[in-house]
């Protein structure tokens, strides 16, 4: 049984007697007599594979869902309001799906928000 051990980036191997594999330096055969990761200790592993990064965490929760929630999240973290009512725009969602392709979502929301209200925050 082996077990990898990750610390600063680096790779070790541990066996099942507890010890790090390593090569021997005098017939480059495997052994594991080490109980501590050393320099000879680590690994370094390559592989043909590129590395995927978690797309998830690039956009925003308040961005993440459908337009329409979108726009309410959007609404809830910055409109100020008295009677606690979420006031949306009752115009076309198309533009705000144009918008996301463009890459101007939070423009459009922001001159949606600005055309309903009188909100100095806006402009």
């Amino acid at each position: 049984m082996l077990y990898s051990l990750l610390q600063g980036g680096k790779l070790a191997l541990l066996g099942c007697n507890g010890c790090f594999m390593s090569v021997a330096p005098d017939d480059d055969s495997v052994v594991a007599e080490v109980k501590t990761a050393g320099a000879g200790e680590v690994l370094q592993l390559r592989s043909p594979a590129v590395r995927e990064k978690d797309k998830s965490g690039e956009v925003p929760v308040e961005e993440q869902g459908n337009l329409s929630q979108v726009e309410v999240n959007y609404v809830r973290k910055f409109q100020k309001f008295q009677d606690k009512k979420i006031r949306l725009s009752t115009r076309d969602k198309g533009e705000l799906e144009k918008a996301r392709t463009e890459g101007n979502l939070h423009e459009t929301l922001l001159d949606r928000r600005s055309k309903m209200k009188a909100d100095r925050y806006c402009k």
